[in-house]
Formats: C-alpha cells, sequence, structure tokens
C-alpha cells in the first residue's frame, strides 16, 4: 500500500469492478474515485483506532487514502465497513511472514494483499479450484432430459 492523489491514465489494467467481503458485500465506493473508477472501500484498524482506507482498484497499483494516519510498514486490520467481517485469510505474504487480506470477486476469484503499509506483495486469483471444480462435478453431474 502507498499513498498517492495523483489521477493518471491506466490503460490495458486490470480493475476491480466488483469487489467484494465473504459475506457477500460490496466494498465499491460510489464516493471516492481513483482515475474516474470506484475505489475498493475497506474498514482499517490500528493501535485501537479504526477508519476508512480506499484502495485504487486498479491491480499492481499500491495508491490510497485513509482518514487514519498510516505510517509505512503498519500493520493494519481490514474488515468489511457494512458486517466488519474480517478480511484476513490463511495464506500468508512471503514477504512479511503475517496473515494477507482478500477481496473476493465474482465467480470465486479474489485479490490477496499485504496489510503491511507499503508491501507491495499481492496475488490476483482468478478462479478458485475448489469452487470451479464443484461447479464442473454439479453441472456433470445434473440430470439431462
Amino acid at each position: 500500500m502507498s499513498d498517492s492523489g495523483e489521477e493518471k491514465k491506466y490503460t490495458g489494467r486490470i480493475r476491480v469492478m466488483a469487489g467484494r467481503c465473504p459475506k457477500g458485500h460490496s466494498l465499491m465506493s460510489d464516493e471516492v474515485l481513483f482515475n474516474g473508477e470506484n475505489a475498493v472501500a475497506l474498514e482499517v484498524r490500528l493501535a485501537g483506532k479504526s477508519g476508512m482506507i480506499y484502495l485504487n482498484p486498479f491491480y499492481g497499483i499500491f495508491e490510497f487514502r485513509s482518514d487514519l494516519n498510516l505510517e509505512k510498514g503498519a500493520v493494519v486490520e481490514l474488515f468489511c465497513p457494512e458486517c466488519e467481517t474480517s478480511l484476513a485469510i490463511d495464506e500468508i505474504c512471503k514477504l512479511c511472514n503475517i496473515p494477507m487480506a482478500a477481496i473476493h470477486l465474482p465467480d470465486g476469484g479474489q485479490v490477496e494483499v499485504c496489510p503491511k503499509v507499503g508491501c507491495h506483495n499481492h496475488a490476483l486469483k482468478i478462479v478458485d479450484l475448489d469452487e470451479q471444480l464443484e461447479r464442473m462435478y454439479v453441472s456433470e453431474t445434473k440430470f439431462q432430459m
């Protein structure tokens, strides 16, 4: 994560358009935009304080805005702003050795991010293999007429 107020053109980049929490609530902001596109809005907690963090929706761009003062190296907790479900997952950041957080995408994919301010470790999983296999199994075993 990094902070920048500068707007740039991100032609040809992947953009999160429908990020959701594990319970299905939208994480997309209608109020905060990056380069004209809806930001990913998350509740952020650090040292007993909570606020909001808005992530640039373009994959690989580490800009954010927050109402908390987030210093480089700080490890934050990320939550759904609607239901306060934690976005932490079991995947461990290979650079920081701390649990990653995930923004769920349609059709079982997710964007995984390290919650350490300044760490650029992230991953895009287009398809959740277990979910895809389950869908394939169900469609193969459906009664057909």
